[in-house]
């Protein structure tokens, strides 16, 4: 899978991770209550993401492929990111 860092930006903010730029890398956290829960990164260019990177993401995400494409493509809200982190035992 490819996508755009702009389309990845999108679902980012889509389920309310906090986005910070540093020195090469855009970072992306996700806080619940507080709580970090989920920290990914992607380069802070703003071509294509491709290679091994979209999957790594996917894993750091804590999402399937299909749940990733659903967030990217759309029908997956921060209500139903929470919830399946909640279902993996990742909120407590």
């Amino acid at each position: 899978m490819s996508l755009s860092a702009e389309v990845l930006d999108r679902a980012w903010e889509k389920v309310g991770m906090s986005v910070q730029d540093r020195s090469v890398d855009r970072w992306a956290y996700l806080f619940v209550s507080g709580k970090r829960v989920i920290a990914t990164r992607r380069s802070r260019g703003s071509g294509k993401i491709s290679g091994k990177i979209p999957h790594l993401i996917r894993q750091q995400m804590k999402l399937d492929e299909n749940q990733f494409r659903d967030l990217v493509n759309c029908p997956l809200d921060r209500e139903g990111y929470l919830k399946i982190l909640h279902e993996k035992g990742l909120l407590g």
